[in-house]
């Protein structure tokens, strides 16, 4: 069974306001199908206003389409009861660009990791600092960083963090939201590189949005070229590291 299946997905933005409430109302996505298997990326690729982050929110939960509908391991994402909700909500997990503005500033690294575990699973003081230290560990980062603040480190050391905390649960799949835009490129090649080592090693799925074409091209195995709310073109990834910084 595939892992994600969006069928016809449709989202209509109505204008308003009195100068605009005469105009056609804009599309957000129209009419989009696709299917996502266990362990793959989809890469999303297209302008500003194309449709890429209406798609993300409707993967994630947040936004109901219009028309269409879109599965989960089999379970409808706006027809699912309380206990599939819950499950899918720890299965789909989310990275987004503004790394600082992701976490709570008045809170530890530690916590901002623990958040999901303290969630959904009950472990000791004890169990929760070992876990912590391995998901930083597992993104390049030292154990040491759970004492800090968000304020005291680097874009580049936050998105990992972010990383780490949504992979914590071990989640099916990530929508990655131009999770590397905003880094230097030799950042982005070591976050890229870590997602890419996670994907082959735990099996997870991305749908990885943005507007960058080298980074899309290395982390996906498909990508979808939006325009308009709508697939315009599908091609194949597989660019090599190396290729990141040219």
């Amino acid at each position: 069974m595939s892992l994600l299946i969006a069928n016809s997905l449709t989202k209509t933005y109505n204008n308003s306001g009195w100068f605009r409430k005469h105009s056609p109302a804009g599309k957000g996505v129209k009419d989009l199908s696709f299917v996502l298997e266990q362990g793959a990326c989809l890469g999303i690729l297209g302008e500003s206003g194309a449709g890429k982050s209406t798609l993300g929110k409707i993967v994630l939960g947040l936004l109901p389409p219009d028309s269409g509908n879109i599965t989960f391991n089999g379970i409808d994402l706006y027809q699912s009861d309380r206990k599939a909700r819950k499950q899918w909500r720890r299965d789909i997990q989310v990275v987004f660009q503004d790394s600082y503005s992701a976490m709570n500033p008045r809170m530890s690294i530690r916590d901002i990791i623990a958040e999901p575990l303290r969630n959904y699973e009950r472990l000791s003081a004890l169990e929760e600092q070992k876990k912590v230290a391995e998901l930083l560990e597992t993104m390049g980062l030292s154990p040491q960083e759970m004492t800090k603040r968000p304020k005291q480190m680097s874009g580049g050391q936050l998105q990992r963090v972010n990383i780490a905390r949504a992979i914590a649960l071990k989640p099916k799949l990530i929508v990655l939201d131009e999770p590397v835009s905003s880094l230097d490129m030799v950042i982005q090649k070591q976050i890229l590189i870590h997602l890419k080592q996670l994907k082959e090693q735990s099996g997870i799925s991305y749908l990885f949005i943005s507007h960058d074409s080298m980074a899309v091209h290395y982390l996906a195995d498909q990508i979808a070229f939006m325009k308009n709310g709508e697939f315009v073109q599908l091609a194949g990834g597989s660019y090599h590291a190396h290729d990141l910084l040219g």
